[in-house]
């Protein structure tokens, strides 16, 4: 995905006293419109380039961002920001999580346009479906992780009345207030749901009705619909064209993964789209220079508790500390859903509702299989498999962003959960928005204090 030259959008960010603050706008309808929108081309570019606003923060930035709330992270040094966040105390001045805020938001902006003008443009009623459904695909998305950082999980209360986020399903530039996660989940499966049956399964490296399909299924399983989960899950691994990989390193690669459902490429070191995980890259580091993200000790002992299972070589000890080597590589694509992924929740939702467990132990097999470590008995129970599910699925998915979800679910499911020692749902776990929001009249910001 390269970036595209277009006509359309000017983000302007910025900083200041909390008297000039009152007077600015929502950083998401920052966006200055000069638009001309009168061909097929023209849809294509600006489709193109909302697809470059996903990349620059699905590339990283928010698995970065979600993994120092969790606990497989380390955070070692002065890291500005960032080590106000793992310590779970970003405030409204943070500029690096509003830049992860706006970001998404400029996205949805794009996605917006392009839907209010397909009846605009001369298209052909395919065209005008894959154009409406890519749109809708990255809306979805962006919602999905906006809300999932910046707010209590689904299930935090009980009617999902609790506040998420603002919804935008409008390019207008209006200051809106905070919708609940309930009607951020509904407004997000919609979405998803269009996007599934508008969509072709076959659409290049861009999205397809599969990928769609595999963030239903990762919607559903942050919801603990288990049912609904599988069912998408499994569509995915039994209709969709892509084949599990005997290559253990396959998500982190220079080349397409064979497992990728949606994928954000990288073409060279110049179009590095992977570069936020340099923050853990320790291929050029030595006992005196490590990256300032470093995998836990909790972390890094799982992974090095069995030395057959291969994926013991994705951290070692340099000196008297520890580094990922997982993310060596000068540049590489991130697989943003996967079918190891798909395999995973499949197994747990089929434990959870104890059916097809066969299946799911099956699921478990290629990824255990594949790693070299012992298989699970045919005869496993439902509770074996959803335990073991949570083993691989932290094991596998270290430093890429599904941690702090996975235990968020858990904990609203029953589980008494601590994340580094402090509780799942004290203040500090979710972000703080940026100091624009004062700027709306009414908007609520998220308590502060942290969690210690």
């Amino acid at each position: 995905m390269k970036l595209i030259k277009y006509l359309i959008f000017s983000l302007v960010f910025f900083m200041m006293s909390c008297a000039d603050l009152l007077e600015t706008e929502l950083p998401s309808d920052e966006l200055e419109k000069d638009i001309a929108l009168t061909s097929k081309q023209d849809m294509q570019e600006l489709l193109n380039s909302t697809y470059d606003v996903v990349a620059n923060n699905f590339g990283g930035k928010i698995q970065r961002m979600s993994e120092l709330l969790a606990d497989n992270l380390f955070i070692d040094g002065n890291s500005g920001f960032l080590v106000q966040v793992y310590n779970r105390a970003s405030d409204f001045f943070n500029s690096d999580v509003g830049d992860l805020y706006s970001g998404p938001y400029i996205a949805i902006s794009r996605a917006n346009t392009i839907i209010e003008n397909l009846d605009f443009v001369e298209l052909t009623e395919d065209e005008k479906n894959q154009l409406e459904g890519e749109a809708k695909f990255i809306r979805a998305i962006c919602h999905f992780e906006l809300v999932r950082l910046f707010a209590q999980p689904y299930g935090f209360i009980a009617d999902n009345s609790h506040l998420g986020i603002v919804i935008k399903t409008s390019s207008a530039i209006e200051p809106k207030n905070r919708a609940t996660v309930g009607e951020v989940y509904d407004q997000i499966i919609q979405d998803l749901q269009d996007a599934a049956s508008l969509i072709p399964e076959e659409n290049g490296n861009y999205a397809t009705s599969y990928s769609a399909k595999a963030f239903l299924a990762k919607v559903h399983f942050q919801m603990n619909d288990f049912a609904n989960a599988a069912q998408y899950a499994s569509d995915v691994i039994e209709n969709g064209p892509f084949v599990f990989s005997d290559d253990i390193n396959n998500r982190i690669e220079t080349t397409v993964s064979p497992e990728a459902i949606f994928s954000i490429i990288s073409t060279s070191m110049n179009d590095d789209r992977a570069s936020f995980f340099d923050d853990y890259n320790s291929l050029n580091s030595t006992a005196e220079t490590l990256p300032f993200i470093l995998p836990s000790v909790e972390y890094f002992n799982i992974l090095r508790s069995n030395s057959n299972d291969l994926r013991s070589e994705w951290v070692e000890s340099v000196g008297q500390s520890r580094v990922f080597t997982k993310f060596n590589q000068q540049f590489f694509n991130v697989t943003v859903t996967s079918l190891t992924e798909m395999m995973l929740i499949a197994a747990e939702s089929y434990g959870e509702l104890d059916q097809n467990l066969s299946t799911a132990i099956d699921y478990l097999n290629q990824i255990k299989d594949r790693a070299e470590v012992s298989l699970l008995d045919a005869g496993a129970s439902a509770g074996l498999v959803i335990s073991e599910a949570r083993n691989e699925r932290r094991k596998e998915f270290g430093g890429e962003g599904i941690r702090l979800h996975e235990l968020k679910r858990r904990a609203v499911n029953g589980e008494n959960i601590l994340i580094r020692n402090a509780p799942w749902d004290c203040d500090g776990m979710v972000l703080q928005f940026p100091a624009s929001e004062i700027a709306v009249e009414g908007f609520t910001l998220n308590p502060e204090g942290g969690c210690n």
